[in-house]
């Protein structure tokens, strides 16, 4: 019998663009700024920045994941990352998490599957990991979306009509504001 960390989230998606081009989106610059976030600054070597900056007119320290770095890749099979979580969970944001993203080749298709670990126990951490639940699915849509129509327009970012119904809504790893939450 096999142990499942409930802590870890995991996601995973199939698609049919190559390895290497999957590859290159999640490792560089050019590529993460095509479907993840406006800005980004990433060195392809162990301990170099993985920095991704999903509001980069947001005051420094808020951007993003500012300060992460890379903990580790193997070439078109893992890279590994640290992470922040969003300036609205302040107390998990003092503690990276870390993100493993697997690159395998199926048949004619390559599967991306992110684990998102290192989550400890707390209402802010129990809040921050639902809102990763729903951020992931829409990262993972936006790279599809980007590896079979090209770039995300980020002055209009693609939003899948499923993530539409979602009751809390997000932007780019930026919480949105609901009504209700305004009239608190």
């Amino acid at each position: 019998m096999s142990f499942v960390d409930p802590r870890i989230l995991r996601k995973e998606v199939i698609t049919s663009a190559l390895i290497a081009d999957v590859w290159t989106i999640w490792t560089t610059p050019e590529g993460i700024t095509s479907f993840l976030a406006p800005k980004a600054n990433i060195k392809l070597e162990v301990q170099g920045p993985y920095e991704i900056f999903f509001d980069p007119e947001a005051p420094l320290g808020f951007r993003g994941t500012e300060g992460c770095k890379l903990l580790g890749f193997d070439p078109m099979k893992i890279l590994s990352a640290e992470w922040k979580a969003p300036p609205e969970f302040p107390n998990v944001r003092r503690q990276n998490t870390r993100v493993d993203i697997y690159f395998e080749r199926v048949e004619a298709l390559s599967k991306v599957r992110v684990e998102h670990s290192a989550w400890q126990e707390g209402e802010e951490w129990d809040a921050a990991y639902e809102f990763f639940d729903r951020a992931w699915d829409l990262d993972l849509a936006r790279m599809q979306q980007r590896l079979s129509s090209g770039p995300i327009d980020w002055r209009k970012p693609y939003v899948p009509a499923w993530h539409r119904l979602h009751e809390q809504r997000i932007r780019d790893h930026v919480p949105v504001e609901t009504p209700k939450q305004r009239l608190q």
